[in-house]
Parts: C-alpha cells; sequence; structure tokens
C-alpha cells in the first residue's frame, strides 16, 4: 500500500467557491471508489494575519492508502479534472488555487514548514526549495503558485500529536449561494442544551446570534463545530434546516486551539503578520479613540507595542480599560505594520492579568479638630481649615490605596468576535495530546437531491 497526503489551497474567491467545498466533492468521489482515508479530511487554518489571505485562510489535506502507482496517477487526474471544472467560473486576480500530491510518509522539512506557517509569513521562494527535497511530491496549479503554501502546510500539519477539533461542514446548492442561509435559531440552543461542552462556539447568547452559519457567497450552508465526530453527527440531525443540503462532511482541524500563538522571548523579536504572545509591563493607561476602539502601551525592558482593542470586542474593553501603569501582563494576538499613524500593533484576542499593581489617590487631611476636608493653605503652606479656621503647616497629602474592580486571571472577547483558531477558556483542560486514527463510518455524505 502506498501512503498518500494530497494538499488543496486557494480554492475559492471572494465572487465564490470554497476550498473545503472541492475538497469534500473529491473526497465523496474517493470514498465511493473505496479509497482507504488514514485521517478525516484535514482543516489546518494557517496564520490569520496574512494580509492577501481570503476569508479564513484554511488549507486542507487529504491523507489515503492507495494499492498501485498506477491508482495514484488516476487520482491525480481526477483531482487535476475536477479542480479545472470547479475554478473556471472563479474571477478573481489573487485567486491562485493549487493541488499537492506527495507519496510517502510526510517529510520532515514539510513539518517544519507547516509549523511556521500557522504564526508567520512563508515565501513562495521558501516553499519551492522544500519542493525541491522531496522527489515524490507533484504540484499542479491555475493561475499562479501561492496555494502551494498552503497545500504544502496542511500536508505538513498532521495534527497527530498535537491538539485538535472537529468541524461537520454542510454545503447548499450552488443555485441557493448568495441567497439568506436557512438554519432555525432555536434548533442550535437546543443543541447546546443537550451537548455542552462537546460543543464549541455554535451560538452566542449575549447577542442572540447564531454563530454557525457564515456570511459570504461560499457554498458552506453551516458548520458545527465540537470535541467528538459521533456528537457532530448527532447533533446535526437536531439541527432545523429549511434549505436541502447537498454534502456534509467531517473535518479534523486546528480551529480553537490557539496553534498560530508564538510565544517570544521579548517584545523586541515582534515582527509584522506574525501570531504571537508575550508578557510585559502595562507603560500608558488605556484609552478608547473614536470609533470605540481601545489602545494602550505594553514594554519590556528594552522595547514597547501598542496593544489594540477592537470595538467589536466589547466587554473585553471593559476589562482592559481598568488595567493601570505598572500591571504585568500576557497578551495573545496578531501584529499589523507600523504605519504613518500608528506604531507596530498587536490585535489583541486574549489577555491574562499576572500582577495587578497598587494604585493610590492622593486627597487632601480632614481637620483634627471638625472633621472637615482641608484645603491647600498654598505652596509649602500646608494645610488650613475653612470651616473652623484650623492651620497645619506640616500637613501633606494623604494616600488612599484604591480598590481595583479587576483581578489576575485570563480574560476574553465575546464570543462572535472570535476567529477560527482562537481558542475559547472553556477548551482549556480539554485539548486532546494524539489522534488514533480511527474514523466513524459515514464521515462523508451526500444527501439525496
Amino acid at each position: 500500500m502506498i501512503e498518500v497526503h494530497i494538499g488543496i489551497d486557494d480554492v475559492d474567491a471572494k465572487s465564490g467557491g470554497c476550498t473545503t467545498h472541492y475538497t469534500t466533492i473529491v473526497a465523496w468521489e474517493l470514498y465511493k471508489q473505496g479509497v482507504v482515508f488514514t485521517d478525516y479530511p484535514n482543516l489546518v487554518r494557517l496564520n490569520p494575519s496574512i494580509p492577501w489571505k481570503t476569508r479564513g485562510n484554511g488549507a486542507t489535506a487529504l491523507r489515503l492508502l492507495i494499492n498501485s502507482e498506477g491508482s495514484v496517477e488516476d487520482i491525480i487526474g481526477l483531482l487535476v479534472t475536477m479542480l479545472e471544472e470547479y475554478t473556471s467560473d472563479l474571477k478573481d486576480p489573487k485567486h491562485q488555487p493549487c493541488l499537492v500530491v506527495h507519496t510517502g510518509s510526510v517529510p520532515s522539512v514539510f513539518e517544519m514548514l507547516a509549523i511556521k506557517a500557522l504564526h508567520d509569513v512563508i515565501p513562495l521562494s521558501l516553499a519551492e526549495r522544500v519542493l525541491t527535497k522531496s522527489p515524490t511530491t507533484r504540484i499542479y496549479c491555475v493561475k499562479g503558485k501561492r496555494g502551494v503554501i498552503g497545500a504544502l502546510a496542511a500536508i505538513g500539519y498532521t495534527m497527530r500529536n498535537t491538539d485538535y477539533t472537529y468541524e461537520l461542514l454542510a454545503y447548499r446548492l450552488r443555485e441557493n449561494c448568495g441567497k439568506p442561509r436557512c438554519v432555525d435559531s432555536e434548533s442550535i440552543i437546543e443543541i447546546d442544551r443537550l451537548y455542552g461542552d462537546k460543543m464549541i462556539l455554535n451560538y452566542d447568547y449575549e447577542t442572540g446570534r447564531v454563530l454557525i452559519t457564515p456570511r459570504g457567497l461560499d457554498p458552506v450552508l453551516l458548520g458545527l463545530r465540537g470535541e467528538d465526530p459521533v456528537v457532530l453527527v448527532e447533533a446535526f440531525r437536531h439541527v432545523k434546516i429549511c434549505e436541502p443540503v447537498e454534502y456534509y462532511a467531517i473535518y479534523r482541524t486546528n480551529q480553537h486551539t490557539d496553534s498560530h500563538i508564538y510565544p517570544v522571548n521579548s517584545i523586541c523579536d515582534i515582527r509584522p503578520y506574525t501570531c504571537i504572545s508575550t508578557k510585559g509591563i502595562v507603560s500608558s493607561k488605556p484609552r478608547r479613540h473614536i470609533g470605540g476602539h481601545l489602545f494602550f502601551e505594553l514594554c519590556d525592558n528594552v522595547c514597547c507595542v501598542t496593544i489594540a482593542v477592537y470595538e467589536p470586542a466589547k466587554r473585553l474593553r471593559d476589562i482592559v480599560e481598568q488595567l493601570e501603569v505598572g500591571d504585568i501582563v500576557e497578551v495573545y494576538g496578531c501584529t499589523r505594520p507600523p504605519g504613518s499613524r500608528h506604531n507596530l500593533t498587536v490585535n489583541l484576542e486574549k489577555i491574562r492579568i499576572i500582577t495587578l499593581t497598587e494604585v493610590y489617590v492622593y486627597k487632601n487631611p480632614k481637620c483634627p479638630k471638625c472633621g472637615s476636608r482641608m484645603k491647600s493653605a498654598g505652596r509649602n503652606k500646608g494645610f488650613k481649615c475653612e470651616k473652623c479656621s484650623f492651620r497645619d503647616p506640616h500637613a501633606t497629602k494623604i494616600a488612599v490605596k484604591i480598590e481595583r474592580k479587576i483581578t489576575p486571571g485570563w480574560y476574553q472577547p465575546p464570543k462572535h468576535a472570535f476567529k477560527h483558531l482562537m481558542k475559547p477558556l472553556e477548551r482549556i483542560g480539554r485539548e486532546k495530546k494524539c489522534f488514533d486514527g480511527k474514523l466513524i463510518e459515514k464521515f462523508i455524505v451526500k444527501l439525496p437531491s
């Protein structure tokens, strides 16, 4: 048997299409033919701060066992034909779909590139150099090679010994793309009630917003996220959908794992378009600007960086706004480069307050005779009481400690503000350590039209 890994990326555009949709259609054809899958289809979310990404910057991988080299050639032919058909109507100059097909075990150089692609920028030249080290890897691209980067990374990020989650993706008929998605919100609330912590970020109770339905022109009808593929299939049966579903497929994914966050030892090491975590000291009082966005400066012993908490983060701004100069915090987020009006900035995803500094206000002393609050008698002349005329030339202001309204710990935004990779605090302790390779029987289904 021959081990085959297929990486797919950039099979989408702002006008429509979707990498997972194409992957699901291909996977269904292979599934029908009896091809052995060694893993669920993989959905790998890469660095979300890449400026030229389309939507969620996701790439996919299929991992198979094939009988012969001839079968591999047949599969490549199927992949290429279906890719050409699928992308023929997608008009976008940034759209550069690519397939990468690798036979044999995943090379370590692929794994290293994948880890870097989660949090950093990968130039196409680096991906091409990686390909030269693997004679059993072939590529096919449409309109340019940018998709090679994500396709290689999807193959390299196997998630065999790291945290992962699952997503059940259901797809609508193509003629319905562009119309409002018809999914009953009450049924999503019921799913949360039935399956509890087996589900992940499917409904935002603060805003009453369904989180499983995208808003674009792509063919995804809904995406149920959770910890267990069996539970996701059961939950899907409870979703009330008032439009036809063409396919659904279970994907194993790095969504909601914080796999994009790379710890840096110093703020000096932070670079544009990277996703990082770092610790530092609050060096400016957080302030809200026009539009409701909040900013403050975080420093270590050498360097400083601006931390931004944008308006959609809602209550997280209320927490951050209470920070004071001298507080020690740890921040998670992705960076944007400096511009004419701002410095290098970390867009905050979550924050851990480590140490709160003591804060004092200084008040005029009270009169020892009548108890009234005294007033200054003039520069270096102490204080006087206007009520009883008592004077004390040696009196000074009294330091009064302010009780802080926040406490050390982790803080996150409301659910509707979460991006694909951000790990909810509720998942801490539920992280997975390895994947055993066992699949449920019907992990991909085409429904009757």
